[in-house]
């Protein structure tokens, strides 16, 4: 099985600071999970490994309570409100189970979800909150 690059890294940013956690970082503290979900983009059930979104933020000292942004590579920003972080409801992913990514339509073409796709454990999160990938950031607006 085809293992992701080991330069595959997150930024965490908030107003005083930003640091950079890498895939290796994050396997060293965490047992990657493995989530099954139906994701509505590729209108089928898909299986991701990851580690649990409120996991990541702890690591990174993300301040408790504000929003979450995420910075995609493409300049997308999503914000997810901070209400809805927890209880294993976020896996942020950093491949699908088979070792590889399943190219999206972007506009017609295809791009690899690389380096972090945010899924949910919840199926109908999709309306709420569409999945971000390409995550290269997650930022808060507060301390």
């Amino acid at each position: 099985m085809a293992s992701p690059s080991p330069e595959v890294t997150l930024r965490i940013e908030t107003p005083s600071q930003s640091q950079t956690v890498s895939l290796d970082d994050l396997q060293k503290q965490f047992k990657p999970e493995t989530l099954k979900v139906y994701n509505q983009v590729y209108k089928r059930e898909m299986t991701y490994q990851g580690f649990w979104l409120e996991q990541v933020l702890k690591i990174a000292h993300f301040p408790k309570g504000p929003d979450v942004i995420f910075i995609c590579r493409d300049g997308y920003t999503a914000l997810l409100p901070a209400a809805l972080i927890g209880k294993h409801q976020w896996l942020l992913a950093y491949r699908e189970a088979s070792g590889s990514w399943t190219p999206l339509d972007q506009g017609g073409q295809q791009v690899s979800p690389a380096p972090w796709y945010l899924v949910s454990a919840k199926k109908a999160s999709f309306a709420d909150f569409p999945w971000p990938y390409q995550i290269i950031a997650i930022r808060s607006l507060r301390e």
